[in-house]
């Protein structure tokens, strides 16, 4: 199998075609399912309709599947497109050292967050859980950057 790139159209046709499978997504959409393995094809340059693609992220997540796969990378492909992101290369090895320290961060800040004799004894207090939630974004901002610079290179 073909890898998908993170951040792809066919990765998530790919990830819906794994829990609907291509015979049943080409039903959803009317098509063939040999063309719903060449939408997940990184290398073959057809994708679905806004339509096709609705229809296919409808059922999926209708089903239970989790959230809609293709809209997500739509989503993420906007805001990369729109973000303010410098431009300038990323140090990948600095942003790495970054994202273990963050880790780190993210370790201390459970372990007091769910330390009996802490604040909230085993409950996470609103501080606490502020905290943790301002590390996870450190740490996706962090891994963000370095996805970016990886796709680029």
């Amino acid at each position: 199998m073909k890898p998908r790139t993170p951040k792809s159209i066919a990765g998530a046709l790919t990830k819906v075609m794994t829990a609907l499978s291509d015979v049943r997504c080409a039903e959803i959409v009317g098509r063939s399912d040999s063309l719903i393995r060449k939408w997940a094809d990184p290398d073959h340059p057809s994708q679905p309709t806004l339509a096709q693609a609705l229809a296919l992220d409808m059922v999926y997540v209708k089903e239970g599947h989790g959230e809609p796969p293709i809209l997500e990378i739509y989503q993420e492909l906007l805001a990369d497109a729109l973000s303010e992101r410098d431009d300038r290369e990323a140090d990948i090895l600095i942003t790495a050292l970054s994202i273990q320290s963050a880790v780190g961060s993210l370790s201390e800040a459970i372990k007091a967050a769910v330390d009996p004799n802490g604040p909230g004894g085993f409950t996470i207090t609103a501080s606490e859980r502020q905290n943790i939630l301002e590390i996870l974004d450190r740490l996706e901002d962090h891994t963000d950057v370095i996805e970016d610079a990886v796709e680029t290179r």
